[in-house]
């Protein structure tokens, strides 16, 4: 490795290329399973052309979620102390509003009406104890550290009600955690059951979605509703929590959405008709909190049958995905493929072709993480957009109904066509394969290295007491 600053001499591949053990090594290398023409046809042809979308009627208000965190070092001192900054960013768009950005004399976007389009935007910003850091009256960073979580979701600026607790973000956590299955159900969205006390491990035992925190009735320590996230279990005293400060964002994000439909079901859901909200990444959720797949995709099943049952349709719902294995495979195969075209990830074609070498999950890929199926859309213009859409089921093991198979049936999802011509109309050329709201969404949450970084540095450096 060089050194910091130090650039890389032009030529010294030449001695890699003049070597004859280099030549002899590669001679005796043999493909595990040849590339072929025949492999790109095989896949090619999975494809079909998506249904008509011209004359779709778009969602008037679309709302785009993206988070960012940054863990923010105080000094170089020993032992390392680190805060942690979660920002989520929250754009709404007004089709109509965003419909006048493009001049129709000149053809240009007016970059004073884009920017206009922050005042739609609503991030929120969470100041975690990571390394080395407690808060209050807390002993060790993990305890800090589920008392600011769960602050946090309880706290005003999640609530679209500041005086009404019942409107927080944590109320919204009440509510999915309800509908869990077996020992941890409840039923009731007033109660969410903990596996265990954080303290002793004695469990399970019920809390309730009131302020403050309560007490284990085994050694009286301190729970809170947000445990059951199980964050907290990855916190270490001493050590960079950026894996957990990661994990934290990820729930916000998936949580926000839940949180918009809960509030419109309640108060106007016939505006739900005309929603759409843009999640960045697959909708699936990793790691301890893994269990709110299921719920969501619970809650948004009975959602839209609510609203089937009275005449409407139910909001879009895009988990619109910028990297990782499928987005690399479609790139691999954007060349070969024709514009306007769509497939739905099966998981056989994902084994065989994506996630080749690796066992093949027998109760299907995502079970215990995914709340959405994958679709690979190329547009009209040749743009290819990896992309989900929320199961249409209450619970994955349905009677009489083989979910592997089932999933990936497009006529299951009648907001397919509505999902296509929106992302048809907003894709963009500001970033590779890119939709408009999630670009707004990520310009106003992204925290830069420089400078956002510095500047989060200086604020934690100023205002950390020296005696903390």
């Amino acid at each position: 490795m060089p050194y910091e600053g130090e650039l890389a001499s032009k030529s010294s591949h030449s001695d890699i290329v003049r070597n004859p053990d280099v030549a002899a090594f590669l001679a005796g290398c043999k493909y595990l399973k040849p590339p072929s023409d025949e492999e790109i046809g095989l896949a090619v042809a999975r494809f079909q052309v998506p249904p008509p979308i011209e004359e779709i009627p778009l969602a008037e208000h679309i709302i785009a979620i993206d988070g960012s965190y940054y863990e923010s070092s105080i000094d170089d001192k020993l032992p390392s102390t680190k805060v942690g900054y979660v920002k989520i960013g929250c754009v709404l768009i007004d089709l109509a509003q965003f419909s006048t950005l493009r001049d129709e004399q000149t053809g240009w976007v007016d970059p004073l009406r884009v920017a206009r389009l922050k005042e739609g935007s609503s991030p929120l910003t969470f100041t975690l104890p990571s390394a080395n850091i407690r808060w209050g009256d807390e002993t060790s960073v993990r305890e800090s550290f589920r008392r600011a979580v769960d602050t946090h979701l309880y706290g005003e600026a999640t609530r679209f009600n500041p005086s009404d607790p019942a409107t927080s973000l944590r109320s919204t956590l009440f509510h999915l955690a309800s509908r869990r299955t077996g020992a941890m159900s409840t039923g009731d969205p007033r109660v969410l059951r903990l596996h265990g006390c954080p303290t002793c491990q004695r469990g399970p035992l019920d809390v309730h979605d009131v302020e403050g925190p309560q007490s284990c009735p085994n050694c009286g320590a301190a729970v809170y509703p947000t445990d059951c996230l199980r964050i907290w279990e990855e916190i270490s005293d001493f050590q960079s929590n950026a894996e957990a400060l990661s994990r934290f964002m990820l729930v916000v994000e998936h949580l926000l959405p839940i949180h918009y439909i809960r509030f419109l079901a309640e108060n106007s859901p016939t505006a739900l008709s005309s929603l759409a909200v843009f999640i960045d990444g697959p909708l699936a959720i990793f790691g301890n909190p893994a269990w709110l797949h299921g719920p969501i995709m619970q809650y948004l099943a009975e959602t839209n049958l609510r609203l089937e049952d009275s005449g409407q349709q139910g909001p879009i719902v895009i988990g619109l995905q910028k990297t990782g294995q499928v987005v690399d495979h479609v790139s691999l195969l954007d060349r070969f493929l024709p514009n306007n075209r769509l497939f739905s990830i099966d998981d056989d074609y994902r084994y065989e072709q994506i996630l080749i070498g690796r066992e093949q999950s027998a109760n299907g890929f995502g079970s215990e993480t995914y709340y959405g199926q994958d679709f690979v859309f190329k547009t009209l213009s040749g743009r290819s957009f990896v992309f989900s859409l929320p199961y249409p089921f209450l619970v994955k093991n349905e009677p009489d109904t083989r979910f592997v198979d089932a999933k990936t049936d497009l006529g299951r999802y009648p907001e397919l066509p509505r999902a296509l011509a929106l992302i048809q109309h907003f894709e963009s050329d500001l970033y590779e394969n890119a939709v408009v709201p999630i670009a707004l969404a990520h310009r106003y949450t992204a925290i830069s290295l420089v400078p956002g970084g510095r500047v989060l540095d200086l604020l934690s450096k100023r205002n950390l007491p020296v005696n903390a």
